[in-house]
């Protein structure tokens, strides 16, 4: 028997799990290591596709299923197949050309599951291109077929609140969940699909009790996988938002926040 049997660990990436320069530190990782060798599960809780999550694996890699698409798929890294999907229908088509036609400026990108297709293009467009390496996919939205997982407005920060005003009074706000993964990144998603629904999800694959699930993230898009978790944990640097629906509040992403969680829950200063 390992001190972390039957426990589920789900982290976030950005400004969680990974430092500001994008990497999981050698701290993080010895901690993960040791609770995975002593029973728990773990994995990633992650609004990226499985080929973007996929570049840290060369830091940790899950022993457990990733929650994917911000919750709209279980994906098995080691088997390379998802066991899990949601799917958007092709009204998400008509709402990319609502907002290219009220919004132009802003950047559209549509993630079907094993592609990022690079649809309206614009700085921050290219910058996520370029610091996720992704290959140069540029294609006219009314080209990709189905079935797509989500689709991503992007566009200057400060450009968020119009675009969220245009979706909010719009016909497609009650059809679908719209998140905010970063300042930048504003999502459309099959209705329902959310981080921690996915991670109750999977802990039910895994025969885990949901109450032995820790959830741990910074941004608007991690509340629920925070609030549904046994233990849910926001990071020092996390959004007002995701601390007022946290259990515990841990150091901030530069400081080995996932290490500091594993050895709270190894000296009981944390317990379902």
């Amino acid at each position: 028997m390992g001190k972390f049997d039957g426990i589920l660990l789900c982290t976030d990436l950005d400004d969680t799990l990974l430092t500001d320069d994008k990497r999981v530190s050698e701290k993080n990782a010895a901690a993960l290591r040791y609770f995975m060798d002593e029973g728990g599960k773990f994995t990633f809780a992650t609004g990226r596709v499985p080929h973007g999550a996929s570049l840290m694996l060369g830091y940790i890699t899950p022993n457990a299923p990733m929650v994917c698409f911000n919750g709209g798929a279980i994906y098995d890294c080691a088997a390379e197949r998802y066991l899990w999907q949601a799917e958007l229908g092709m009204d998400a088509l008509r709402a990319a050309e609502f907002i290219d036609n009220a919004m132009p400026s802003v950047g559209i990108e549509v993630c079907t599951d094993d592609k990022i297709f690079f649809c309206r293009t614009n700085e921050v467009v290219e910058e996520h291109k370029r610091m996720e390496n992704f290959p140069d996919n540029y294609l006219d939205y009314h080209l990709i077929p189905a079935p797509w997982r989500k689709v991503m407005f992007i566009t200057d920060e400060e450009n968020i609140p119009a675009l969220r005003k245009i979706i909010n009074e719009s016909e497609f706000y009650d059809k679908f969940s719209f998140v905010q993964s970063s300042p930048w990144y504003y999502e459309l998603l099959p209705k329902g699909a959310e981080k921690g629904p996915g991670m109750l999800r999977l802990a039910d694959m895994l025969g885990i009790d949901r109450k032995r699930t820790i959830g741990m993230g910074d941004n608007e898009n991690d509340i629920t996988l925070v609030r549904d978790a046994g233990i849910g944990v926001a990071v020092a640097n996390a959004s007002e938002l995701v601390k007022s629906a946290a259990s515990v509040i841990a150091p901030d992403n530069n400081s080995d926040a996932v290490a500091a969680v594993i050895k709270m829950l190894e000296n009981g200063e944390i317990s379902f």
